[in-house]
């Protein structure tokens, strides 16, 4: 059975049809837009330390707003955060001719165009465009996909595309990375979709065209810097690769579904050389938060991951994880979590709840906070923003239920 919360890939066409709905019927809360109150407090009662955050609290403040379905997040060399936006798609179809095939699934027909774009985003808030005219595309459900994530590597800023080629209605532009060229201009350097064809996964559960939401040119979603190549996450089939983009090298580092499983890979971290991945759980059942050995030998399962898991980041010694809702409440607006997990022991703590709208990606900022995306989907342009969390000073927290969105 082809359940929404095993087809992670498919998160946004499943929200954006409950957005819909709770819009139509005039509930749901607030209308998803980015709040412009003042920083909350997450425990408002806790005692104030001297700068006058109270001690033991996780502060939220809305960075930027006005952001259409943003996407992955990166702090760039100069101090300035950078951000995905998959678009809003466009006019063009798939052509279905012998030589550009269409290959059907659940979430077809699609419209696409070039709509994405990459933002530079500053602390005065102010917003310059990097780049646009990105591939972009919308399945039949409003779900919109493109640009997805960003990463550095040796000073020079690539951007990620989710998805593409011929069942897209973009013939030209299959899921790749893009080098952005000091000029605004893009040179692909790795297409992933040419390269998963010629290496499939292990293993693939449903094939019925009727069921399924298999895309044979993949669902890359996240994307890191290490050393000197750039680590993917496929969602769609469960594939960890790895890019070398001054060779355009690509190879993979890890097949998730080798156990005859499905895992649902999303994001992937990285700390002292060791790789984590969060995946979004099987079936409605809890995430997964895999730990792997050196060069992707095996991986282990240390940590007591429990909801799908959007965004992973380390800051010291401690990894964090936003969760883009409880997995017993599936696709439910305003109810992300922030937690930590313990590397030693594994135990998950809540630091914040209901603090942002289905966010996505996670990254820390030179400052020591860390930005998540916000309301990363929506019937409204303009409605996405970036949520700064401030941690503890102390490392105590005391969780509660409301954030500044």
């Amino acid at each position: 059975m082809n359940t929404p919360l095993k087809r992670i890939h498919r998160f946004f066409a499943t929200a954006i049809a409950a957005l819909v709905l709770l819009t139509a019927c005039g509930g749901g809360g607030d209308d998803g837009r980015a709040s412009n109150a003042g920083a909350r407090a997450t425990a408002p009662s806790a005692a104030r330390s001297p700068g006058g955050k109270p001690r033991g609290s996780v502060v939220v403040t809305t960075y930027a707003t006005g952001l259409t379905s943003p996407r992955g997040l990166a702090f760039g060399p100069d101090g300035d955060l950078y951000v995905a936006e998959a678009g809003t798609g466009g006019s063009l179809v798939p052509l279905g001719t012998a030589d550009c095939p269409t290959n059907i699934n659940i979430y077809s027909p699609y419209t696409a165009g070039y709509s994405g774009r990459v933002l530079r985003l500053r602390p005065d808030g102010s917003k310059k465009t990097v780049v646009d005219g990105l591939p972009s595309m919308t399945d039949a459900y409003g779900g919109n996909y493109g640009p997805t994530d960003l990463a550095f590597l040796n000073g020079t800023l690539y951007v990620l595309i989710e998805m593409g080629g011929c069942s897209h209605g973009l013939p030209d532009s299959d899921a790749s990375i893009l080098r952005i060229n000091p000029d605004g201009s893009t040179t692909q350097v790795a297409n992933l979709s040419a390269w998963l064809a010629a290496n499939p996964p292990h293993f693939i559960k449903d094939t019925n065209s009727a069921t399924t939401d298999l895309e044979p040119g993949g669902v890359f979603h996240s994307m890191i810097s290490y050393r000197n190549e750039l680590y993917v996450v496929e969602t769609n089939r469960g594939m960890l690769v790895k890019v070398n983009p001054a060779t355009g090298a690509i190879g993979l580092a890890y097949d998730m579904s080798r156990d005859n499983s499905e895992h649902n890979p999303i994001v992937m971290t990285q700390h002292r050389g060791r790789f984590y991945v969060g995946t979004f759980g099987e079936d409605g059942g809890p995430s997964e938060l895999a730990a792997f050995k050196a060069g992707f030998a095996s991986y282990t399962l240390p940590f007591k991951s429990l909801n799908p898991i959007v965004g992973l980041a380390w800051r010291r010694e401690r990894l964090y994880a936003v969760e883009i809702f409880p997995h017993d409440e599936a696709w439910t607006p305003d109810n992300a979590i922030l937690v930590s997990f313990d590397p030693a022991a594994g135990e998950r703590k809540e630091l914040a709840t209901k603090f942002a709208s289905l966010p996505n990606g996670l990254v820390l900022g030179p400052d020591g906070a860390l930005y998540t995306s916000n309301v990363t989907l929506s019937a409204t342009p303009g409605d996405g923003s970036v949520l700064r969390i401030e941690l503890p000073r102390d490392g105590a927290t005391r969780p509660d239920t409301e954030g500044d969105r």
